[in-house]
């Protein structure tokens, strides 16, 4: 084998920059998904289902989180009704599970406060499909200018955490992902899209659901290097002997591939491992059919032992190299395959695809069209053929595994937050440095932990962004109708009305009412009863203001119904049963429903109908603030116009006391009223400005005896004959 064919000279692609979806909300947001990222996959389980895990930030106190799946365009997944997902969230956080069939969708959540759906948030291109760890060595890692094709479906993804050069043995940072083009790195080492795009987009016309490639293959490994790094020990490369990289990388290259299984496989789900190598124990290791059967199974074996699982692999039969073939490779590989339930299945049959090879060993697509020009593909067809219906109906594929919960506590002193994690982990490290399973904090800021278990499976925790203030400021009341007044510390309102109150608190935190010996949680609250409340601000944290704001109540009496009297030929009298308690008293008048602008406990009337009045109270407080309460409608008064009297009345007659009162059917102005002996001499005379309502007239100077009253003013003059009898 020439060893210009394996000298790594490919440039590697930068790191992706860390999602922003982790980032600081914008001033109206409530609710922000955080996990998972856009274009994360799931693995289906073989009933076409599987459960997608969701956590994200609250900034806003919320009832309930609900969440749906809606296919990206027509025919890409079954749509999912809204389920709420969490009730009553707290700490500052949702998370939950939503169930739904494999497809390529828009992952949406929306949040109720107060029973009403108020904001929402999205994240595009999320899938239910197929997951797979792509490994081996080179033609199954790849190259790039060997002419691969780019995935021309958006529904073909891969990682793309890139860890060809720095080989760490740490786990990747939190996932992000590409769809997978001509020149992709498939996180950490696959270099272009080689086959698998190709691959990719046939298993999505064929089974309608998304794919996700991640690639931990190394060129030039023999099945020893990968037995001998499984086992922790330092494996030389064969191809760079006698220089200063002839020793992998510690771990290498069996670290990547274990690191994929715990990490990925425990977020995404896995459907299979697929094995393509053999060509170099084939040239010029010429390893026997045992030895490769034997190393291949313990490595099968390695990986369910350090994952405590039992991963599906795919072994393509591969042994092809410099024009030869070895039977002994290809049928080490077939033992592997036929083990009894070993979970292991038949991938394809590479040594008879595209000779002679692009290279020596290598598939490639040429320029040209003649047969066998197109090898890649080729290798993606026959990676296809194998995967048929009864491999992915008796394959077990692993589900994605169950994102922990963290519990948010404010602490006593209401200025920092204790973020705890379940204690079913070996492991605990939040990206903050602490490693324990708890941490209290008092800074802003995103928190977010890694956590494994017993054999190192690694779970990503929610993501916590903690806004400013953790301890929220004091709050302010104002009226529900007038938001942002600061309302005075004592307040009234009417007997049959309450009053609408309003806690202005900062954008994440709520109002905590006290409220006779119970608690009410919410910005705003109705009170109807006279006392002395308090509100605190409490933040989505669970923190509370250190002083509380406080407003004193009172609740005005019901204000007395009046009664109606007639009191005169065209007066009506409303009449209080007790005292209102406050001042002034004026009355609302109605003739059948109809208002009449008269404001004054009596009023003239001259049009026959029922009439009714309420009484208008208005109550001062010592902060020289005013109330004005209403009364109900009295029961109504019949009034019937007398015509008989011919437009003035003079009562009482016989008058027994020293006082007269007329009334006149027309609103006067300037009318002169006097008193006449019956023989004609002026014995009384006085000048009534506005004559509009009943007036009463002093006679107590006029002896007894019988007398006429006049009433003069412009187009009226009656005259009256009165007794005085006392």
């Amino acid at each position: 084998m020439k060893n210009r064919y394996f000298l790594i000279h490919l440039v590697a692609l930068g790191l992706m920059a860390v999602s922003t979806r982790i980032s600081a909300q914008t001033a109206s947001q409530v609710i922000k998904i955080t996990y998972p990222e856009s274009r994360a996959i799931f693995q289906r389980e073989n009933d076409n289902t599987s459960t997608i895990y969701l956590s994200g930030s609250l900034y806003q106190p919320v009832d309930s989180v609900q969440a749906r799946v809606q296919a990206e365009e027509s025919g890409q997944g079954t749509n999912t009704n809204w389920v709420t997902i969490q009730r009553n969230p707290q700490g500052g956080i949702f998370q939950g599970a939503l169930r739904a069939k494999g497809g390529w969708y828009r992952l949406e959540v929306q949040a109720f406060i107060g029973g009403v759906a108020t904001a929402s948030d999205v994240v595009r291109k999320v899938g239910i499909g197929e997951v797979f760890i792509i490994t081996g060595q080179s033609n199954a890692q790849g190259f790039q200018n060997y002419g691969a094709v780019g995935a021309g479906d958006d529904r073909v993804n891969c990682v793309t955490y890139d860890n060809s050069t720095a080989n760490s043995l740490g786990d990747p940072p939190a996932p992000t992902f590409q769809q997978l083009t001509a020149t992709s790195l498939i996180g950490p080492r696959g270099q272009s899209a080689w086959c698998w795009g190709y691959l990719g987009d046939l298993l999505v016309k064929q089974y309608n659901v998304p794919v996700l490639f991640i690639n931990t293959a190394w060129q030039g490994t023999t099945i020893q290097n990968w037995r001998e790094s499984a086992d922790g020990k330092i494996t030389k490369n064969l191809f760079a002997l006698g220089t200063p990289n002839e020793n992998f990388p510690t771990g290498m290259p069996y670290a990547n591939l274990v690191i994929a299984l715990r990490y990925y496989c425990s977020l995404q789900g896995l459907r299979a491992v697929l094995w393509q190598q053999g060509e170099f124990d084939n040239f010029p290791l010429h390893s026997t059919r045992k030895d490769y059967a034997d190393n291949m199974q313990y490595l099968v074996n390695k990986t369910r032992v350090d994952t405590d699982r039992y991963p599906a692999w795919v072994l393509a039969r591969s042994s092809y190299n410099n024009g030869q073939v070895s039977q002994d490779i290809i049928q080490a590989q077939n033992d592997v395959i036929n083990t009894y339930n070993n979970n292991v299945f038949a991938g394809p049959f590479t040594d008879n695809i595209q000779i002679p090879r692009f290279d020596d060993v290598h598939f490639g697509n040429r320029a040209t069209n003649n047969p066998g020009d197109k090898g890649l593909n080729d290798l993606g067809q026959a990676w296809f053929a194998s995967m048929n219906a009864v491999f992915f109906s008796s394959s077990r594929p692993l589900p994605p595994l169950p994102q922990p919960t963290v519990n948010v506590a404010c602490a006593t002193a209401n200025n920092s937050i204790t973020l705890s994690l379940p204690n079913l982990y070996n492991s605990y490290t939040w990206n903050s440095g602490q490693k324990t399973q708890s941490i209290t904090i008092n800074q802003p800021g995103v928190y977010r932990a890694v956590l494994k278990d017993k054999v190192g499976n690694t779970y990503l925790s929610p993501a916590l962004d903690v806004q400013s203030p953790i301890q929220p400021a004091t709050p302010t009341i104002s009226l529900a109708s007038q938001p942002g007044t600061v309302v005075a510390n004592q307040l009234q309102v009417c007997a049959d009305s309450s009053l609408s109150l309003l806690a202005n608190t900062s954008a994440n935190s709520t109002g905590v009412w006290s409220v006779s010996t119970t608690t009410t949680v919410s910005k705003a609250i109705n009170l109807n009863q006279s006392g002395t409340y308090s509100v605190q601000a409490v933040n989505v944290y669970g923190c509370k203001s250190a002083q509380p704001a406080i407003i004193t109540l009172n609740v005005r009496p019901k204000v007395p119904v009046p009664s109606i009297e007639q009191i005169g030929a065209y007066s009506l009298q409303a009449v209080l049963p007790t005292p209102t308690g406050g001042q002034p008293d004026l009355f609302d008048w109605r003739r059948g429903a109809e208002v009449i602008p008269q404001r004054s406990a009596v009023v003239k009337v001259v049009v026959s109908s029922n009439y009714s009045a309420r009484t208008q109270t208005t109550y001062t407080l010592s902060n020289s603030s005013t109330l004005t309460c209403y009364s109900d409608f009295s029961v109504p008064k019949a009034f019937t116009f007398d015509q008989s009297n011919g437009g003035l009345s003079v009562y009482p007659n016989p008058a027994t006391t020293g006082s007269i009162t007329i009334e006149t059917i027309e609103d006067l102005k300037n009318a002169d009223v006097s008193v006449f002996s019956l023989s004609g001499q002026e014995l009384f005379s006085t000048k009534v400005p506005s004559l509009d309502e009943r007036k009463a007239i002093d006679v107590s100077g006029l002896a007894q005896g019988i007398y006429l009253i006049r009433v003069r003013s412009a187009g009226f003059d009656i005259s009256r004959r009165i007794i005085i009898n006392r």
